[in-house]
């Protein structure tokens, strides 16, 4: 009875995957040669954007996330044509990722255009994802805002900032924002007006979690400050205990070497063993000297790690709208 078990195990793995919810799944280790290369979250968000910006210009083969370039789609600039592939530990083809140049480029793009507000109708109930967290939006409507958030203090950075409300004035959780942009959508025919109340609100919500992001950003910093104080100072306690525990061995053979020299009878013996305590004294100066040199290059460091979180002190908030869309999700 081994291949029925083998069967009804494997179909009761393949009922327990298909009822998980979607974000169980994204968490899930599943092995790579059983799904067939399991993308992540932004793996995935980035073959969408790219299948989409690239459509007129390459081919692609969904069974294992690769394309190959027909044309460049940017003529001004030197473009491989491929292939391209997303995944790990790949060879023969360009690893495809949000870090490279053709994905920041196409991302780029995406992000420029000013789009109208339009109505885009959400399909929940035809699609085979389970996803709990929007079960509730099911046959409701509303308004929705994204804008892009960049904090520009030690190092840049890019939030997306999701705002949403519901016609009955109930606010969307981030998470539930993010998750309707995983379901098949549609444009709906008629032009959608702008509802100036619904705006207002959004711009509200914006604004918290802003706010939100900016102190998280402060607190960061306020760790990595305390973190790097931290190092400095064991650095330096490092280097003056080394220094010390050399000192104090060699003012003991200094003492040693003294004594021994008082008992030697010949003058020309005296003078060598003088010599030689003569140098092991400039060596214990020269110890000596590290050591205030140690603790002025550890305040030179403590000066530029100071600038350096003044800098990031003083940052710098860039927010762009990048749309606005009336939501109904059905």
């Amino acid at each position: 009875m081994e291949e029925e078990i083998d069967e009804t195990m494997r179909l009761t793995r393949q009922r327990l995957l298909e009822n998980f919810d979607e974000e169980v799944h994204e968490k899930l280790r599943i092995n790579l040669e059983t799904s067939k290369a399991y993308l992540s979250k932004y793996e995935n968000w980035l073959w969408s954007i790219t299948r989409y910006y690239l459509e007129p210009y390459a081919d692609f083969a969904a069974e294992d996330h690769s394309f190959t370039l027909r044309s460049n789609p940017f003529p001004h600039e030197k473009i491989h044509p491929g292939p391209y592939r997303i995944g790990k530990s790949l060879d023969d083809v360009n690893v495809y990722r949000p870090g490279h140049p053709l994905a920041q480029r196409i991302i780029g793009q995406c992000k420029a255009p000013v789009l109208p507000s339009r109505e885009l109708v959400f399909h929940y109930t035809d699609t085979p994802k389970k996803i709990t967290i929007l079960e509730s939006l099911t046959g409701k409507s509303g308004w929705l805002c994204i804008s892009n958030l960049t904090i520009d203090s030690f190092e840049k950075e890019d939030h997306l900032l999701f705002a949403a409300v519901g016609d009955d004035g109930a606010e969307l959780d981030g998470d539930q924002v993010q998750r309707l942009f995983s379901l098949p959508a549609m444009v709906a025919e008629q032009t959608t007006g702008t509802d100036s109340e619904a705006v207002s609100r959004l711009q509200q919500i914006a604004l918290v979690r802003q706010a939100g992001i900016v102190e998280m950003n402060a607190q960061r910093n306020g760790g990595f400050f305390d973190d790097e104080m931290g190092k400095l100072d064991k650095w330096a306690e490092d280097v003056k205990n080394s220094l010390e525990i050399e000192l104090k061995d060699l003012d003991r053979e200094i003492k040693a070497r003294k004594t021994e020299a008082k008992k030697i009878l010949l003058l020309e013996e005296k003078v060598n063993a003088q010599r030689q305590i003569k140098e092991m004294e400039k060596t214990r100066n020269a110890l000596r000297m590290s050591l205030y040199e140690t603790q002025d290059e550890v305040d030179r460091r403590k000066e530029r790690l100071l600038e350096e979180i003044e800098a990031r002190l003083k940052q710098r908030l860039e927010r762009k709208d990048l749309f606005s869309i009336r939501w109904k999700v059905v």
